[in-house]
Order: C-alpha cells, then sequence, then structure tokens
C-alpha cells in the first residue's frame, strides 16, 4: 500500500515538473486534501473500534482446543465427626477463616453422650454382680451334682451287691434250707412208718386183755396218724422246693437284675441331669461374661468419643465448609444441626499442590494425550498464565451429566502445573488451553476474519479505497486463530466483520 502510494506521488510530481504548472499543482494539493480527510476519517472510525481490524504479522501459533477447568487441590483434609453417635453442633468456626495446626474448629454437643455413659457403667456394675452370684451359684451346682452322682452310684453299687450275694449265698442257702427240709420229712416218714411196721409185728405176737388190746389200736391210730403227717409235710416240703426251684429263685433274680439296671439307668440320667444343669449354669454365666465385656467396650467406646467431640485443625489452611467434592452440593453448616459419623463438614485444602481437573470431550479424545503441554488461564486473573502438563486422563469415558445416559461423553483429565502459583487457590475456575501443536513463523488472523463463501474463503482486506474481498487459502486453526497459506502478506490488515454485505449475503 505504501509503495502504490509513493509511486502515485512521483507521478504527480513529475507532471509538474514537465509544465502542468499551476493546475496540476493545485490538482495534487487538492488530492493531498482529501486523502487526509479521508486517512483522518478512518482513524476517527477505528478510533472508535479498534479491536475490529487485524494487522498480519509473522509469529508462532498454537493449536489445541480451549477447555474449561476447575483448580483443585491434590490432597484435601475433609473434616468429620468420627465418633459413632448421632449429636448436634454446638460451635464452629467462620468459613473461610485462616487457620493453623491444632486450632479449634468445631464443637459438639456431649450431654446425651455423658448420659449414655453413666448408662452403661451402670449396666456393668449389674453385670459384674450378677456374675458374681453365679459363679457362687455355679459352686453349689457342682457340690449338688456330686452327691446326686454319688447317691446314684452308691444305689448301683448296693443293687450289685445284693445281686451278687444272691446268687452267691442266699440262693444256695434258701435251697439248701428246702432240701435239707425234704431230707428230714422223708427220714422222719421213715421213722414212723418203721414205728408202726414194729408195733403191728409187736401188737402180732402178743395178746393182751382188753385194755391192752384198746391202747395198742390207739397207738397205731396215732402212729398211722403220724405218718400221714409226716407225709403231708414232706409233701409240703417238696412243692416249696419246686416253687423254690420254678418261681421264688427264677423271680427273686430278675427283681435284683432289675433293681440293678433301674439304679443303672438313674445313675446315667441323675449324670445328664447334673452335666446338663452345669453346661447351662456355665452358658448363662459365659453369656453373663460376654455380656459384661461387650458393655466394658461399648463404655470405652464411648469414653473415647469424648476426645472426639471437637474438630482441630490437622494442618495450617484455610476452612471451607462442606466437601467441595460432593456431586449432590453441601447441607448448610449451621448450629443446632444434627451431626452423624463421616459426615463432611469443613475442608481444609492443601494450597501447596494444586491440579486443574477438567472433562476432555470424546470428540477430542484422538487429539489430545497425557503429556501435553497446557496453558491455564483463571477467570478471575485473565492476565495470568501458568503452564503445566496433562498428567492423567481416564481410562474410559463418562457421561458429563452421570444421571442422564444420552448426555456428552467426557474423559475425566487431570493437569499438573509445572510449579506452583501463589494466585492460584483451590476452587478457583480456569480456562485450559490444551497445546497440541505449534506452528512456528507464520501468517494466522482471528476466526471471525474468515467468511465462507461457497467452496471458497475470504476475508476482507483494508484499503485507501472500498476494502477488498480476498480469496484466501487457510491452513490448521484453534479456536481463536487460523493459518494463511495463501491470499495474504504481512501487514496486511484485515476486517474482523463484513465491512459490507452483497446482495444475497445478508446471512452468510
Amino acid at each position: 500500500m505504501k509503495s502504490k502510494r509513493k509511486m502515485l506521488i512521483k507521478i504527480l510530481l513529475v507532471l509538474i515538473l514537465l509544465g502542468g504548472g499551476f493546475g496540476g499543482y493545485k490538482w495534487y494539493h487538492l488530492y493531498r486534501v482529501k486523502q487526509a480527510k479521508a486517512v483522518g476519517k478512518e482513524h476517527a472510525d477505528q478510533s472508535k473500534v479498534p479491536d475490529r481490524i487485524f494487522t498480519l504479522k509473522r509469529d508462532d501459533l498454537v493449536l489445541g482446543t480451549l477447555q474449561s477447568g476447575t483448580v483443585n487441590a491434590q490432597k484435601k483434609h475433609k473434616l468429620s465427626l468420627q465418633a459413632s453417635f448421632n449429636t448436634k453442633l454446638a460451635w464452629v468456626i467462620a468459613e473461610n477463616t485462616q487457620v493453623k495446626k491444632g486450632d479449634l474448629l468445631a464443637e459438639f454437643e456431649t450431654e446425651d453422650l455423658i448420659d449414655r455413659i453413666d448408662d452403661l457403667k451402670i449396666q456393668v456394675e449389674n453385670h459384674e454382680k450378677e456374675l458374681a452370684v453365679q459363679l457362687e451359684e455355679e459352686k453349689i451346682t457342682i457340690s449338688s451334682n456330686r452327691a446326686s452322682i454319688k447317691e446314684a452310684l452308691d444305689k448301683v453299687v448296693d443293687t450289685e451287691n445284693n445281686l451278687r450275694k444272691y446268687r452267691r449265698i442266699e440262693r444256695s442257702k434258701e435251697r439248701d434250707k428246702l432240701e435239707l427240709a425234704v431230707d428230714n420229712y422223708i427220714v422222719a416218714l421213715d421213722e414212723a412208718d418203721s414205728t408202726l411196721r414194729k408195733k403191728k409185728n409187736d401188737l402180732s405176737t402178743s395178746s393182751g386183755s382188753q385194755d391192752e388190746q384198746e391202747k395198742n389200736k390207739q397207738e397205731l391210730a396215732k402212729l398211722e396218724s403220724k405218718i400221714e403227717t409226716e407225709k403231708n409235710n414232706l409233701s409240703n416240703a417238696e412243692r416249696d422246693l419246686t416253687l423254690f426251684k420254678r418261681y421264688s429263685n427264677p423271680s427273686k433274680i430278675i427283681s435284683l437284675e432289675n433293681a440293678l439296671a433301674q439304679a443303672q439307668l438313674n445313675n446315667e440320667r441323675v449324670k445328664i441331669q447334673t452335666n446338663s444343669s452345669l453346661i447351662n449354669k456355665r452358658r448363662h454365666i459365659s453369656n453373663i461374661r460376654r455380656n459384661l465385656r461387650n458393655t466394658r467396650t461399648r463404655l470405652e467406646r464411648h469414653q473415647s468419643y469424648l476426645d472426639m467431640m471437637k474438630l482441630e485443625a490437622p494442618v495450617d489452611g484455610v476452612v471451607i465448609y462442606g466437601d467441595p467434592d460432593a456431586r449432590w452440593g453441601n447441607v448448610e453448616i449451621k448450629l443446632g444441626m444434627d451431626v452423624g459419623k463421616n459426615r463432611i463438614l469443613m475442608t481444609i485444602p492443601d494450597m501447596k499442590n494444586l491440579v486443574v481437573d477438567f472433562d476432555l470431550p470424546e470428540q477430542l479424545r484422538s487429539k489430545v494425550t497425557e503429556g501435553n503441554t497446557v496453558i491455564i488461564t483463571p477467570d478471575s486473573l485473565n492476565i495470568l498464565k501458568v503452564h503445566g502438563k496433562i498428567s492423567q486422563i481416564d481410562t474410559l469415558p463418562v457421561n458429563q451429566s452421570y444421571w442422564d445416559r444420552n448426555s456428552p461423553k467426557i474423559y475425566k483429565s487431570v493437569v499438573r502445573f509445572d510449579e506452583q502459583h501463589p494466585q492460584l487457590v483451590s476452587g478457583m475456575s480456569v480456562q485450559v488451553n490444551i497445546v497440541t501443536k505449534t506452528l512456528k513463523d507464520i501468517l494466522y488472523i482471528p476466526v471471525e476474519a474468515v467468511f465462507e463463501d461457497k467452496d471458497r474463503f475470504i476475508v476482507y482486506k483494508r484499503t485507501f479505497g472500498a476494502p477488498q474481498e480476498v480469496t484466501v487459502k487457510i491452513g490448521e486453526s484453534n479456536d481463536s486463530y487460523v493459518h494463511i497459506l495463501e491470499g495474504l502478506h504481512e501487514g496486511d490488515e484485515v476486517y474482523l466483520y463484513r465491512p459490507f454485505q452483497k446482495k444475497g449475503q445478508e446471512n452468510s
């Protein structure tokens, strides 16, 4: 543009020198005045919208993609009530307070806990008393069981002795007695029979008076009566012996054997009963001991909860209420709220080791790899540029909205800073510019300066006259700039909008 202007000035000067004279000089003067007004107007317009013109120059173009992310502490100290006891929040430090390690952060109500500890102490005392009573009863049970077992065993010994005594002594003695009676009655019968025969023989050889004969008859009658008596006695003795052998002796043995069997059964029954009673007693004692042990354990655990009724800062840092990683947000932290175990009340992020978490769209996964350089720009400090590298990209994609299976797929990713920056804090929103490639010493223009016209790309170049429509050939681009391969030169100025529209281009 400058070379054409210089060429035009030289031609006008030549015309003046060759005799254009005053007319040529006047024309030249009018031209310069008009040009000055036009340039002044353009400068005035440009001053109104100075960002609507872009001047081409050679520079490096960083290719990549721009994503939104959040600064996050790689390590967060999440604080919650560790006691397995529901209570209420009695006091809490203000959010965003700078604290030192060991500072008090929160206190919980302990009245119900102390009442529970007192109840457990009473339960322990009751269990100890009951255990002492049951141990004494166990001793009594053992002593009673021994007496019962001895009594049952003595009964067995007695019945065994009775059976053995009868078999070895009493049975033989009774049988001998009966047999002896039979033998005695046999002898007596023989003697009575001999006496009767002798008496008859004596009477047959003698002849006495009638009185003597009558007397002899009476004696014979007595002897015959005695024989009958002896016969009856012998018959009874033989009968008694037979009864003994057939009935009395077997019945006695059976009775003694049954008594022995009953004693043995009773002995076993007593053993089972005493053993069962002792087992039940010891089981009861074992239950009491277990209850005592469990109650003592609960008491010790609840006593340890007293030390957990305060939260202290584990490290230096800034207090943030709730859990910054919670998906569904956090409950409002306020005094008197119900608090349970492991419910995150506050977080102290470690500001010394920050990272950036961002979601990589599925369609960009093939263009981005771990190790890519990243330029991080905080939304609240857009002049700050911090460098880092992608350290992690999840292997599997997930839905951007995990409750909506139709939402876009993303890869959870992490950026590590090359150096930690003191102006970055956890929770800060940032823009993550992922550098996938750098084009060295090229010409590029903003993407808003390029317009598509059917099968070609055009830009509007600034000239002295009307803006000039120029067809360009473009190369690679990022979210903001596009590489110009052909059509423009260094120093050219292009409009970042359509300075005019052809008919039918209103919707281009």
